[in-house]
Order: C-alpha cells, then structure tokens, then sequence
C-alpha cells in the first residue's frame, strides 16, 4: 500500500456566484413556486484543459464535496484526477487534487488520433473524510485495459493520501471496475464500499464487490449476486448504513422483457439477505429501468431514462420506501416539460425529502440543443412536487449538464463534463453549486 501525498492548495475558487430567482415549468397537478438559487461555477483551479471532463461525477459529504475530471491531469498527463472543494465562508473552494499513484494515459497504438486514459474520475463517492475514486480504464497485473481499480483516499490532518487500491477479485478485461454513467458505479458508507463488477463478459462473473475496512486496511468482505438472474449486470449502486441497492437495466421484470429492475441486499446478524426485486409498476420493454438510482434513509430513487414520462421517451424516476422490510412504490416522478430522449433520471441523488433528477438530454427553450436540466422535487404533505428546474446560466448545446448531480440537504451539484470554457475549441467541463431556499420568495 503507498501512502502518497497527493494534496495540492487551490490559487484560486474558479468563479464567482451568482443570484438568481426564477420560477420553474410545472406539471399541471404543482403547486408553482418560486425558490432562490446562488449558482456558484466550479472549475479546476489553473488552467482548464481541452478534454478534461470535469464534472463526470459528483459527491458531496458535509463541507467537502469532490468532482470527476476523467481526462484531467494526475500522476501523467489526461490519466484522470478528482477535485476536492471545501466550502469555506459560503463559497465552495478547490483545496486538493487527487490522483492515483500508478495511473497512466497513452495515445492508442496505430491510431494518434484516439487516446487511452485509466478514466480516473468516473465515478466518486465520499463519506466524511474518505473519498472513493474509479478508474475502470485502470491495466493491472498484465490484464487487459478495460479492467479497473477504485482507490480509496483518507483525510489525515488536512492531507489526503492514499489509502487502497481495490480491484476485482477475478480481474478481466470486462470488468469496468469502477465504472458509472450507466455501466456501474461505486457507493461508500461508513467503512463499507460497494463497487459494481461487470465479471468476465456476457453476463458471466457480474457482481457488486463489497470492501470493508478494518483498522485503515480494505478487505474483500463478500461478492453480491443474483444467480436466478441470467441477465444480471450492474448499471448502477448505492449504500445506505447496511443497505445495497443495485441496479441491471438489462434485466427483464415480471411484465415487460429487458424493461430493467433493482436488487436490494440487506446486512443483518453478520451477513446478506437475499435480493429483493424492485421493478416499475408500469414496466415497459427498453426503459432502462435501474441506469441510475440513489438511496438514503430509507428512500431509493431509480431512474429509467427511456421509459414513458412526460411524453413517450422522456424518462422517469421511480421512489420506493420500505416498511417491515417490504419494499414498495411510492411514486412516480416526471418533468413538467420533460421531451423524448431527455434522459431523465440519467443521474439521481437523495436526500432527507429532496430528490434531484438529471436530464442531460434536455433542450433549454433559449434553444440549446441537449444542453441539459436537473429539476428538483420535494414531499410536501405526503406528495412529491416539482419544485424548481435548473439550467446552467452558461448553458451550451451538448453541455451534457446534468451528467452527474449530487445534494445534500440543500446544497445541490451539477456537473456538466462538456461545458464552458472552450480550450483550443473542446470543453474543459464545469460543475455548479445551488443553494435553494424554499422558504423565500413564495
């Protein structure tokens, strides 16, 4: 294991803040309202790099959160790296840059033009003073390129150093250990982490791998599956205490073929339950049921991002509780001005009684092709509402906005992998910080 320090001082914050009021499209059933937002934009500190995908992926932890840039400078040049931002005197400051130790970016062989990157940043998850980074791109122990690795970071005195390097326990080339947007994913909770395993190709081997450290030292606790489930293959994870939910949109529910469902595994007197099948109520072939979903305190969102919504492929998210440990269909959530192949539910992220709901397919009525939108729904009196809908002030065509949302009360992050500014012609990427206020400007 190396121990290397991997912190460096941001010079700048990388933006200003901005205030904005607006209201948001409804469906007809909402309640409008008004709620005040300060966006905040984000970017590595320094020079932003063409390609470098900041913003691939997001998580926030109390005053940390850390943003993905997959095509970022680390340990060698466009091998990845994820951004630590501390939010200091109400504005959100870079102060660390991770990167793993051994990670490595090449041009492709016969081709210059293509470049090969351990992807590091795909996928990010923290959880107080830890921070899980995946590079499903990672080569290791002479296996083939696509095999992957997440690396686990520790905060020690206000240094961040690497703590683990985890990979699969069968390592492959299918693997993408590590690997989001649709292809997996990674949740930490406390000293459990969960990672999504793709296994050896053709829906053999397919897995969430969970770790769990003991005394600073990662170990493979035990490997999730779903045997009765030929077609299990993880798109995405979340974890929650000693709950695992995990998503196989390929899978087929009990109403529709290849609609997608959710699994979820439960800890309890020292070891896993069985999967519980979670699937839409109104299931249909291709709606990709389980692409994105997040879970915490006892509400998993699920996203479908070509199932019927506001109109025939929008997208929808799914929210189920649990009672007596029977998981069950709460609601149904869709945009107001939601548009066939949106994308909705592309990215998810729970917390308390907001749900935060990407769709970085969306276009912005300014006419921004696919620039992107996130929207933001609340429980209100026993119902969820949409309550605000979010754009970037900077918004592009193929922004992808939205790519990746994380929330935490409510602070709400965006990222947009290819945003402003344009370096040399290509989108360094941006992530935005909202602040919402639902109790001013009703």
């Amino acid at each position: 294991m190396q121990n290397e320090f991997v912190c460096r001082v941001a010079r700048d914050a990388g933006a200003a803040a901005l205030a904005v009021v607006f209201a948001s499209a409804l469906p007809a059933h909402a309640q409008t309202t008004r709620i005040q937002q300060s966006e905040q934009i984000l970017q590595p500190a320094g020079d932003v790099v063409e390609h470098d995908s900041f913003g691939t992926a997001a998580a926030i932890s109390g005053n940390t959160m850390v943003i993905g840039g997959v095509n970022a400078d680390g340990n060698e040049v466009g091998a990845g790296a994820a951004f630590i931002f501390e939010r200091i005197d109400d504005a959100w400051v870079q102060t660390a840059r991770l990167f793993a130790s051994d990670g490595h970016a090449e041009p492709v062989p016969f081709d210059p033009d293509k470049f090969r990157s351990d992807s590091f940043g795909s996928t990010v998850a923290i959880a107080g003073d830890t921070v899980a980074v995946g590079a499903p791109g990672h080569n290791h122990t002479g296996r083939l390129a696509n095999a992957g690795a997440v690396y686990v970071f520790r905060r020690v005195h206000g240094v961040w150093l690497q703590e683990a390097e985890l990979v699969s326990p069968a390592p492959s080339g299918h693997d993408e250990f590590g690997a989001g947007q649709g292809f997996g994913g990674i949740g930490l909770s406390g000293n459990t982490l969960a990672v999504t395993d793709q296994g050896s190709g053709f829906f053999q081997g397919a897995a969430v791998d969970v770790f769990t450290r003991t005394n600073g030292v990662w170990t493979l606790s035990t490997r999730l599956t779903v045997p009765d489930d030929p077609f299990f293959l993880p798109s995405s994870v979340a974890i929650d205490a000693n709950t695992v939910a995990v998503g196989s949109s390929l899978s087929d529910s009990a109403a529709a073929f290849e609609s997608g469902v959710a699994y979820v595994f439960r800890f309890d007197e020292g070891q896993w339950s069985g999967p519980l099948t979670l699937a839409a109520g109104d299931s249909t072939s291709g709606a990709q049921f389980g692409s994105s979903l997040s879970l915490r305190d006892g509400l998993i969102a699920v996203g479908a991002i070509t199932a019927p919504g506001s109109t025939l492929q929008s997208g929808a998210v799914y929210l189920y509780t649990s009672e007596d440990g029977v998981w069950s269909e709460q609601a149904k959530l869709v945009p107001g001005d939601g548009q066939d192949f949106d994308n909705f539910g592309v990215s998810i992220a729970v917390s308390g009684q907001t749900v935060l709901v990407g769709a970085n397919g969306h276009t912005l009525p300014a006419g921004q092709v696919a620039a992107g939108a996130a929207y933001v729904f609340r429980r209100r009196d026993g119902a969820w509402t949409e309550v605000a809908e979010l754009s970037a002030s900077d918004g592009i065509s193929g922004g992808d906005f939205s790519a990746a949302v994380a929330v935490l009360d409510n602070t709400l992050v965006v990222g947009a992998d290819l945003q402003h500014p344009l370096v040399e012609g290509y989108p360094g990427g941006e992530a935005y910080v909202y602040s919402l206020n639902p109790g001013r400007g009703r």
